[in-house]
């Protein structure tokens, strides 16, 4: 279907080559009109030399970014080629801190990627004054007394203040080695522009014009970063919804999208038509947010609107066995339909996995079967495969597991590659099927088969197993259940999605049931203050023609009248 953009599209793709904002609501098409924004700022400077920067923060964004691109200036002369679609980690990696954050790091190599939890960056281990963390847990923020302040934030938990003179020590230690962190690239990164302007000017002259994506997901790292090419020249212009900013543990929620639209001279522009959504769920939406997006389509033949269910928190199968019965009978596949939890607790008891995966190399390498067998993500289980074996190796190089991953390894790393990849695919005499009893069955075989694919390793190259490597291959945290338990509903072809929020943000799905737990269904009543709040904004704004609202037997009275008062109803009997 040939693309015809409403007034607002069409304001902000001719628009002038000044700064803007635009705040787009859900299912507003703002991909389609950012991409053709991109290639009429590319046009209209013609052969003026320079990038189109364009920036987003997902990768499956920027491949559908490119490939529309791709599509659009086929055809049109070699100018139009001169943009750049990245995300925004990798902008910074590749154009600042490869090739010239070395000097600032006083490392003897160039800057590589690490996860944070290698075995050789156990030195570098920062203390919240009772428990050691791993640096892959450090967070950094910009101070309006332009100083850094830094936390360490464990998953699912706040963020806790460190002594700052203990984290620079231990950023210090790691950057001399050259490796980073994703968070130390931004903060590394940062320091190099600091230090040499020469670079940050080169930066703003060879992108002129920088456009932002889901810029709700600016952090406060990114934030600074994007600041300082701005004031050295070029050109922002941000695109987002501050209502989605889910990503409160990484700074962003969506505060620097705010906070632009208030800048003097920087011209804000709306799309606020709901192309996603029918009339009752975008109505909801708008009681939800306070704001007034309007609806596009029509309805639809089949049962359609906001609903919700009670359910037993104890039981949320039964919620989900009720949302399968209501999609049968009004015409839904399965196929179209997800459940959305806030948690991945949530999501792991309703796909049948367990609580606990164990603790050291054994947690790495039960995710790595949980990848394979659950999700049928090898790639993903042979990286937390790779981190595993590393725990059990003697001295191993500080870049092993960036070598491992490396599909050009040569000599003793690519034998290592070779047979780590047939021990991660056989379930036969390799890494242990999910479904065994992880104490009693599934862990003995994992530590009788580690212990063959260790002595092959040791046959075949020069790298040797740690003296103590069975410590690091404790039952601890391991529970009696298989770490994947599958039912009949599993295994039937009509399985539903079931995922987290943040994994369906940008989507557009049929049929939604947002599992909510009270706490979480206050703050969405509550507004868009807060996290939670907003994080049951992007599950309701996920629905494109059914949303039903799983509440808690617990919710009170007024919690259920709130919710009716926003136009969710109960769903009839």
């Amino acid at each position: 279907m040939e693309f015809q953009p409403t007034k607002e599209q069409s304001d902000i793709i001719n628009a002038d080559l000044s700064p803007h904002c635009v705040i787009a609501c859900p299912g507003s098409g703002k991909t389609a009109t950012a991409v053709r924004r991109l290639l009429e700022i590319r046009t209209r400077l013609q052969d003026n030399r320079g990038h189109i920067a364009l920036f987003s923060y997902s990768n499956i964004a920027v491949e559908t970014f490119r490939g529309r691109y791709r599509d659009l200036s086929a055809g049109l002369p070699a100018f139009a080629n001169r943009v750049l679609i990245e995300t925004a980690d990798a902008f910074v990696a590749s154009y600042i801190l490869r090739p010239h954050g070395a000097r600032v790091m006083e490392a003897s190599r160039a800057p590589f990627l690490v996860t944070g939890n290698e075995p050789f960056l156990r030195g570098a281990r920062i203390s919240d004054g009772v428990y050691p963390h791993d640096i892959s847990e450090l967070r950094i923020r910009f101070l309006p007394s332009r100083q850094f302040e830094f936390a360490v934030q464990p998953p699912g938990r706040a963020a806790i203040l460190v002594d700052s003179g203990e984290a620079k020590a231990a950023i210090k230690k790691v950057g001399k080695m050259g490796a980073y962190t994703y968070e130390l690239a931004r903060y590394w990164s940062l320091l190099t522009l600091a230090k040499e302007q020469r670079i940050l000017q080169a930066l703003a002259k060879r992108f002129p014009h920088l456009l932002v994506d889901e810029a709700q997901d600016i952090g406060p790292l990114h934030g600074l970063l994007i600041s300082l090419l701005s004031n050295a020249g070029s050109i922002l212009s941000l695109v987002g919804d501050p209502n989605q900013g889910i990503y409160d543990f990484a700074g962003a929620d969506g505060s620097f999208l705010r906070d632009y639209a208030q800048t003097a001279g920087v011209a804000c522009l709306p799309l606020s038509e709901n192309r996603r959504s029918v009339r009752t769920i975008v109505a909801a939406s708008n009681a939800f947010a306070v704001t007034k997006s309007t609806p596009y389509r029509a309805a639809c033949e089949r049962t359609h609107g906001a609903f919700y269910l009670h359910y037993d928190e104890n039981n949320i199968d039964a919620l989900v066995t009720a949302f399968k019965a209501i999609l049968e009978a009004n015409k839904y596949t399965s196929a179209e339909a997800a459940v959305l939890c806030r948690s991945t607790s949530t999501v792991d008891k309703l796909k049948g996995g367990g609580d606990a995966v164990g603790q050291g190399a054994t947690e790495s390498f039960a995710l790595s079967a949980l990848a394979r067998d659950r999700a049928g993500d090898i790639a993903t289980s042979f990286e937390h495969a790779t981190a595993g074996l590393l725990k059990l190796l003697a001295t191993p190089e500080n870049t092993l597991y960036r070598d491992i991953l490396d599909a050009s390894a040569a000599g003793d790393v690519k034998i290592l590659r070779r047979l780590l990849w047939g021990f991660v695919r056989s379930c036969a005499d390799g890494l242990p099927d999910t479904q065994l009893p992880g104490r009693n069955k599934w862990h003995p075989q994992l530590k009788k088969r580690l212990a063959s694919l260790l002595e092959e390793i040791e046959a075949q190259t020069s790298y040797k197993r740690s003296p103590t490597w069975t410590n690091n291959l404790t039952v601890a945290k391991l529970g009696d259940e298989p770490l994947w338990k599958t039912d009949l509903a599993q295994v039937d072809e009509a399985v539903i999605r079931v995922d987290t929020v943040h994994q369906a943000k940008g989507e557009g799905i049929a049929a939604v049931l947002f599992v909510a737990r009270t706490v979480e269904l206050n703050k969405l009543l509550a507004g868009m203050h807060t996290e939670e709040g907003r994080i049951g904004y992007v599950a309701v704004t996920r629905a494109e023609d059914l949303l039903i609202i799983g509440v808690p037997n617990t919710a009170s009275k007024k919690t259920v009248k709130e919710l009716e008062g926003r136009g969710v109803r109960l769903w009839p009997a």
